[in-house]
């Protein structure tokens, strides 16, 4: 997920960097407004496409801005094909999930700008992250509307998923980085990651709680998904 997001993030960054505040200082610049019939058609990678070329906004503000208006639409449309297709305990179950997996990611991608020391990047490609898992949500909901029929496979790959993931989190040499920091900082910078890890593995026991009750391959989905944000937050930095 990381690069996919970079392949959006740098070309923002750059034109950030060579023309700045290309829209900031524009104040005549018109509403960006697309129906979410359109926006869902195109996709998320289209639509960013189509907001940048609309707006020539490439600012990271922006940026966050398309991922928002996203989501706006993806959400309620992910909302309506569950209350269609699912019964009321499997979209319990379906919102059980959202909530913690954007715990989960928004944490991760905590560890990863404190272990890189801060950077802008960090937040844009974390709240991409955001549209990403939302786009997710769709997947989940049709392996929860399909047919119950166990799979002891789907288990064990959900099982190797999980494992994974507490890998990359208890590696020893995970931390912040401090270099040239001033020691007051370092002590901060020490306590705001141990409070984030905390957050982060937090998330990732409900998670662990919810999969148990989850369809096989809708955990199965779940639980690739948490690994590939995982791997792409955490275990690139190492």
């Amino acid at each position: 997920m990381r690069k996919q997001f970079l392949r959006i993030a740098l070309p923002a960054l750059l034109l950030l960097v060579f023309v700045p505040n290309v829209s900031a200082q524009d104040d005549e610049r018109p509403e960006f407004k697309m129906a979410c019939e359109q926006v869902l058609k195109l996709g998320l990678d289209k639509f960013m496409e189509a907001y940048g070329e609309q707006t020539q906004d490439y600012s990271n503000a922006g940026q966050k801005e398309a991922f928002q208006y996203y989501v706006n639409c993806k959400k309620p449309a992910n909302d309506a094909l569950a209350a269609k297709t699912l019964s009321e305990a499997k979209r319990k179950q379906v919102d059980a999930v959202r909530e913690e997996f954007n715990k989960f990611g928004t944490a991760l991608w905590g560890l990863t700008y404190l272990e890189a020391g801060g950077g802008t990047m960090w937040g844009l490609i974390s709240v991409g992250a955001y549209a990403e898992r939302e786009d997710f949500m769709e997947k989940l909901i049709k392996a929860m509307a399909a047919p119950n029929r166990k799979s002891p496979a789907a288990r064990r790959r959900t099982s190797a998923s999980l494992t994974r993931i507490q890998r990359w989190l208890s590696a020893n040499e995970r931390k912040p980085f401090t270099e040239n920091s001033e020691p007051e900082d370092v002590a901060q910078s020490k306590v705001n990651y141990r409070e984030t890890m905390k957050e982060t593995q937090d998330a990732l026991a409900h998670l662990r709680d919810l999969l148990r009750d989850l369809p096989d391959t809708a955990a199965e989905r779940l639980a690739s998904a948490m690994e590939s944000e995982a791997k792409n937050a955490l275990a690139d930095t190492h």
